[in-house]
């Protein structure tokens, strides 16, 4: 008989945390959700001192970051339904940090009298 599925959940993150898989491993995969997750910290922090909602550069950069590094995780995981989770943020950061980043973003914002009060 198969063990409740708080139980088993339980078993498996002793044995992540505890050693079932290299530690290299595993602080990479928590230094990867934190990078990932802690983009929505720097989001609402820059919200509440701007008093308004925005997402800064910031974000972004986290996104890519933490994205790579949850994609290279999950495939060394192993896991195909986490693999695909973790193809598209990436490519989805990088875009805005191109659209962000790219010449003729500052010329489109300033022809059309927007400044980007992020920075």
């Amino acid at each position: 008989m198969e063990a409740p599925l708080l139980a088993s959940f339980l078993d498996n993150l002793l044995k992540n945390i505890g050693g079932g898989e290299p530690t290299s491993w595993t602080l990479f995969g928590f230094l990867a959700n934190a990078c990932f997750a802690g983009r929505f910290a720097v989001q609402w922090y820059v919200s509440e001192k701007l008093k308004r909602s925005v997402i800064p550069v910031a974000f972004w950069y986290l996104s890519l970051v933490g994205g790579v590094m949850m994609l290279i995780y999950t495939i060394h995981v192993g896991k195909m339904p986490l693999v695909i989770g973790a193809l598209l943020p990436p490519f989805i950061a990088a875009r805005n940090l191109w659209l962000i980043l790219r010449p003729s973003a500052t010329m489109d914002t300033t022809a059309a009298g927007q400044t980007n009060d992020a920075d």
